[in-house]
């Protein structure tokens, strides 16, 4: 079949013609060391067509960002949805790939409709008819536009996850194993966001006595992790109030600012290291609030003092302690 831009359309035409409705579905980020796994789902009307829709990997990033707009813009339906390392690491990466992908299709099934999966397999618990098409994202137009959605939208999450963990580079290689990622693991060691069971991930071995900058990193990026799973939003982290004191990490929810101290102890309990949030400790946090609001020219808003223990024995499921309102 050839493989030109046009040629797209002849799979799906033939689908069309058989079923009606078609719905292209793909997924990105089965192989990356962090970070999750992203699937899309998309139906076009018969006539769309844009001469950048192609395999995502045949486009540069300037291009898919392009084409991403196109979709959103021109589709009749489309769909995203992620499985974060927590699932992968579960389930592993395949399953949590084939659930990211049942979910987008549920997310904008309209019936009927036929399913047209990239790959060698349909998920298994998908309600609805379809088929697997090896090279999918090569000849079909909505696979094609599927797989741009996924991997624009993952990009997208791991230059955020960047901004959290500007160590490792996610913005560059997005959680592939590149040399940069690999040095990064070597120096930094894995985030919450790394996937646990993937080599080197699952190969590498924490110090048995961190320093104490390590340590206090280590429990931050925890604490974040924790923090955004809880379905609060990052500000930013380690911020000086000058001679006022520091805040850990600020976050911020519908409501209200949350400025968040973390004890770390690995190794301890989380009633010794919940010790260490003293009154001075606090004081110097809400000096450093008032620095925080007046270097924003914010007179007015509303703030919260939250504390967060790290603890435990396991430097890849730390016992996690959420302090809420502790003045």
């Amino acid at each position: 079949m050839r493989s030109d831009n046009t040629s797209l359309h002849d799979i799906d035409n033939t689908y069309r013609q058989k079923y009606g409705t078609i719905i292209g579905v793909d997924e990105a980020g089965r192989g990356p060391l962090a970070g999750p796994v992203t699937a899309a789902a998309v139906i076009f009307p018969e006539d769309a067509h844009y001469d950048l829709i192609r395999d995502s990997k045949k486009l540069s990033e300037k291009q898919r960002e392009k084409a991403y707009i196109w979709i959103v813009e021109h589709a009749n339906s489309w769909a995203v949805h992620s499985m974060g390392v927590q699932a992968i690491n579960k389930m592993n990466v395949l399953q949590a790939a084939l659930k990211a992908m049942e979910r987008a299709v549920e997310k904008i099934y309209i019936h009927p409709a036929h399913i047209l999966v990239d790959g060698n397999r349909m998920p298994e618990t998908l309600k609805y008819r379809g088929d697997a098409i090896i090279g999918g994202d090569s000849i079909s137009f909505s696979i094609a536009a599927a797989s741009i959605l996924a991997k624009v939208s993952r990009d997208r999450m791991m230059k955020r996850w960047a901004e959290i963990y500007p160590e490792y580079g996610f913005e560059k290689h997005k959680g592939y194993g590149t040399a940069q990622h690999l040095n990064a693991l070597k120096t930094y060691y894995p985030t919450p966001i790394h996937r646990s069971e993937f080599a080197p991930v699952k190969h590498t071995s924490f110090p048995e006595h961190p320093t104490k900058m390590m340590l206090g990193r280590w429990g931050e990026n925890w604490a974040i992790y924790y923090l955004i799973l809880k379905g609060y939003h990052y500000i930013t982290r380690n911020y000086h109030g000058g001679n006022k004191g520091e805040i850990d990490i600020i976050m911020r929810n519908e409501k209200e600012f949350i400025m968040v101290e973390v004890k770390t102890s690995f190794g301890k309990s989380e009633y010794e290291t919940a010790e260490r949030v003293t009154p001075e400790k606090i004081e110097k946090m809400m000096h450093a609030a008032e620095r925080y609001f007046y270097d924003l020219n914010m007179s007015e808003y509303n703030v919260r003092f939250d504390a967060l223990t790290i603890s435990g024995h396991d430097w890849n499921a730390p016992h996690i302690e959420h302090y809420e309102n502790i003045i």
